[in-house]
């Protein structure tokens, strides 16, 4: 999967959004950006804690965000802890408004 240090901002949880919010796996096969064309994994219920790795702009989702959030998720009842994809749009991050980039998350390395 993805080859990253874990920055210092992995380590604080941010939150899946009320809505919930899919995972998808970039990496196998590697896809040419984040979207919903990769590999789904499982749905993050909403307000589920997560660890935020890194953004990576990919498919615009629903004409609101372009950016994607790899998360280190724990394991639920409805699912095995993980990482992946997930739309920024869908996690509650320091960014509010389009295009919902965070300044102070690390790009993921492609």
């Amino acid at each position: 999967m993805l080859t990253v240090s874990t920055p210092a901002f992995a380590n604080e949880n941010v939150t899946i959004g009320s809505s919930g919010s899919p995972v998808r796996d970039c990496y196998h096969p590697q896809q040419g950006y984040p979207s919903s064309a990769c590999t789904y994994l499982t749905t993050l219920e909403g307000g589920l804690s997560v660890r935020l790795v890194c953004q990576y702009a990919g498919q615009n989702y629903s004409g609101h965000d372009v950016y994607w959030d790899y998360v280190l998720y724990p394991a639920t009842a409805n699912h095995s802890a993980g990482q992946g994809y997930t739309y920024d749009y869908n996690v509650n991050t320091a960014a509010t408004t389009p295009p919902y980039r965070d300044s102070r998350v690390p790009i993921c390395t492609w």
